[in-house]
């Protein structure tokens, strides 16, 4: 299951652009620094209709999450995402969760009942989904400074657990 686990993660950063990936745990991809590529275009409405441009991030950190509230697995690592933000935040990360196909009445009760105040656009036509080549939700992905790809999870994980806030502390402070 590891290894099947392993070749979906290594497709989707070869179909992403992201050449070849070296491993760096289960269910993510790190990038090396030679052949990090800039990230997709993302451009869409936030839940409270302001338009967000990928570019008024640059200089930080951004952690672009794919996720539906139909997703179990999505669902389960919000939480962990929030933490994470709550405490990297002063220093220049920023988390911004695409909602694939779902309208503003079923994505803001889900935000209000977790507590969740992060930055969430609407990729209402899938568009966005297909411009970053993501096959599995929740799939992520780490965006350095210079606005290209760090590193990429596939499936849900622990973003406030020891083995991706190394990674994430590594990209904010070099």
């Amino acid at each position: 299951m590891r290894m099947l686990r392993s070749l979906a993660v290594i497709g989707l950063a070869l179909a992403a652009g992201l050449g070849p990936p070296v491993m760096a745990a289960p269910g993510d991809v790190w990038v090396p620094q030679d052949q990090r590529t800039a990230a997709p275009k993302l451009e869409f409405s936030d839940i409270p209709g302001a338009r967000r441009q990928f570019s008024r991030f640059k200089g930080k950190v951004v952690v672009v999450n794919f996720w539906a509230t139909w997703c179990a697995p999505c669902v389960e690592e919000m939480p962990s995402l929030m933490r994470l933000r709550e405490k990297f935040a002063p220093q220049g990360l920023e988390v911004i969760a695409v909602n694939f196909q779902e309208n503003a009445a079923r994505i803001k009760p889900f935000l209000m009942r977790n507590g969740l105040d992060f930055p969430v656009v609407r990729d209402h036509d899938g568009s966005a989904r297909t411009a970053w080549g993501v096959n599995v939700f929740p799939s992520s992905f780490v965006i350095g400074p210079d606005q290209k790809v760090a590193f990429v999870v596939v499936g849900e994980a622990d973003w406030s657990g020891p083995t991706i806030e190394p990674r994430i502390r590594s990209i904010l402070f070099p």
